[in-house]
């Protein structure tokens, strides 16, 4: 055979050889995400793909639990479909938190982000999401070798490295590393996944395990418990002080979405009980935010408007002074929103406390 068709031929080969030794190129999506570019999942056995229900028979407390968060609703909720968030998941740069492929295989490592899955979307944050290895096994807090499931222990199942991929979006996990409450030692299962007891199967002791619940801003019992409102009056200055809060101190507040507000509002009455006028310098005035002699907006607003953000740090206290002449009395009240345009008359859990004036 000629020489030269022979080279011809090898090289042909070897280009094609190479052809099967390239990997799949990474789609622009996953690309944008941050996700390692050669990464494959190993699936895990078909028993355990169907979502929570296929953790029911042995984990039921812990489904109804799931079911009752936001994680379950994270896919679903109204808020989240809105126009102005993420329109009916139009918005594609919303879905790899609200649906997200398995944390440990698409975004554990830092500097990366999770994917997310085109299937059982409407199961929000899954058992799955936070429980699969990606290596074809189940990440558990200790290992099983008789369970249903075989879980393998994973250290960081019980660590903010779990939670940052998703609620380090809006600096969450940021605000955390620099709060208090790091410095103390507690993190996001400290507040947010509070210690349970667990019945156990196969006639086993009960054992202690952590709440699914994943209380959060719209649990108003929860949230109030992380806030301190107080307020007197300066006879001298004849001034009203008015301080609030943060006493989680472990993030800001409001944290996390940046639709959420939370407004502090003084309202002073006269002897007829009418409302005294706005005072102008002592106001943050916004569609929703009308009412009120004085008002504090907190708020992380959205990167598009370029406002600075007004929330409140971990630990720190905001103070609002209100001159008093000419009132008798003062309500006090606090609003959370879960839009920052709403009226204060929607919002989804307030503060109040009434004050008479000498």
């Amino acid at each position: 055979m000629n020489t030269r068709v022979v080279v011809a031929l090898l090289i042909v080969l070897a280009g094609a050889a190479a052809l099967f030794m390239i990997p799949e190129p990474p789609s622009p999506e996953d690309l944008s995400a941050g996700a390692p570019a050669t990464r494959v999942l190993q699936p895990l056995p078909s028993a355990l793909q169907g979502g929570p229900n296929a953790c029911l028979p042995c984990h039921a407390q812990v489904v109804d639990e799931w079911r009752r968060s936001m994680h379950s609703q994270a896919f679903t909720d109204p808020q989240v479909r809105a126009p102005e968030q993420s329109d009916n998941f139009r918005k594609t740069e919303c879905l790899p938190c609200h649906a997200p492929r398995p944390v440990f295989a698409f975004g554990i490592e830092e500097g990366t982000r999770v994917l997310a899955r085109g299937t059982r979307q409407h199961d929000g944050i899954d058992c799955l999401s936070c429980h699969d290895l990606g290596n074809g096994h189940i990440a558990g807090t200790m290992s099983f070798p008789d369970a249903a499931c075989v879980p393998q222990a994973e250290p960081r199942l019980s660590t903010p490295a779990l939670c940052a991929p998703c609620h380090d979006q809006h600096n969450l996990h940021q605000e955390w590393l620099v709060s208090p409450a790091a410095e103390r030692g507690q993190d996001c299962n400290s507040c947010h996944m509070p210690h349970v007891q667990r019945p156990a199967a196969n006639g086993l002791p009960a054992r202690e395990g952590r709440s699914h619940d994943f209380p959060g801003g719209r649990d108003r019992e929860f949230a109030v418990a992380g806030l301190e409102l107080s307020a007197e009056l300066d006879a001298e200055q004849r001034e009203l002080i008015v301080q609030l809060t943060n006493t989680f101190a472990a993030h800001n507040l409001p944290s996390d979405s940046r639709n959420r507000a939370l407004d502090l509002v003084v309202t002073l009455r006269d002897l007829s009980g009418r409302a005294l006028p706005a005072i102008p310098d002592l106001g943050d005035r916004h569609p929703g935010g009308e009412t009120g002699t004085a008002r504090q907006r907190f708020r992380n607003p959205y990167r598009s408007s370029g406002n600075p953000s007004t929330q409140l740090p971990a630990g720190e206290t905001a103070e609002l002074r209100v001159p008093v002449e000419g009132a008798v009395s003062a309500e006090v009240e606090v609003y959370y929103k879960l839009q920052p345009w709403i009226p204060d008359s929607e919002a989804a859990w307030k503060l109040r406390q009434v004050l008479d004036l000498p």
